[in-house]
């Protein structure tokens, strides 16, 4: 199922207006539920990792699935819901330091997916090799980003230890595969419709179709 998830172009994690140079694409009841369904699965990360919650995993689908407007308020949203969840539930502490942190993580994820999202439209690479530069593009910016901070602002270099980045890869990597098959799931049972993927480095929209052979 995944395999036919990440080639073929009919199912392709895309949704209506995902050009991203294009207005909004949430325009029918069906997407805001699929959105909905994003910021809960957001939720569920949230409780399970607390602060490793795969940020740009989110940051990577949202540019794939949706325009950039609304990939964008997904990912503040995204964001948003983390540290409601952190500071009300997981208690964390009302330090200078925690909320300057959880400030940077906002900023350092809309920096992530505005990078990721000029990779995935201007990359000219086979849609599935693109996938894979899209969420790694996101990663890098993000951890290369909290990294400047931690060593020229905030401190906290001990949590960017070859097995803590490691880990935080393997969690966002699974997150993002986890992503593209709930949303190749809400196209197949017909809550999204499949929509025309925007030719990679232009603005013109071209009718998906198999892949060539």
């Amino acid at each position: 199922m995944i395999m036919n998830l990440l080639k073929s172009k009919k199912t392709s994690v895309s949704l209506p207006g995902s050009d991203l140079k294009s207005p909004a694409s949430i325009n029918s009841p069906g997407e805001f539920i699929w959105l909905i369904l994003l910021l809960l699965s957001s939720l569920v990360f949230t409780l399970g990792f607390s602060c490793a919650t795969p940020l740009a995993a989110f940051g990577a689908i949202a540019v794939v699935a949706f325009s950039r407007r609304d990939a964008l308020i997904l990912c503040g949203a995204v964001w948003f819901v983390n540290q409601v969840v952190g500071y009300t539930i997981l208690r964390y502490p009302w330090s200078v330091n925690s909320v300057s942190w959880g400030l940077v993580l906002g900023g350092v994820t809309i920096i992530g997916t505005l990078s990721s999202g000029w990779i995935y439209r201007h990359s000219k690479t086979p849609y599935l090799l693109r996938l894979v530069v899209t969420f790694i593009t996101a990663f890098a910016v993000f951890e290369v980003a909290l990294f400047a901070v931690a060593l020229f602002a905030l401190g906290g270099l001990q949590d960017f230890t070859v097995d803590i980045v490691i880990r935080i890869f393997a969690i966002n990597g699974g997150a993002f595969v986890g992503l593209l098959v709930l949303h190749w799931l809400a196209v197949t049972v017909g809550l999204i419709p499949t929509s025309p993927e925007t030719q990679p480095g232009t603005g013109r929209r071209v009718t998906a179709g198999p892949p060539a052979a």
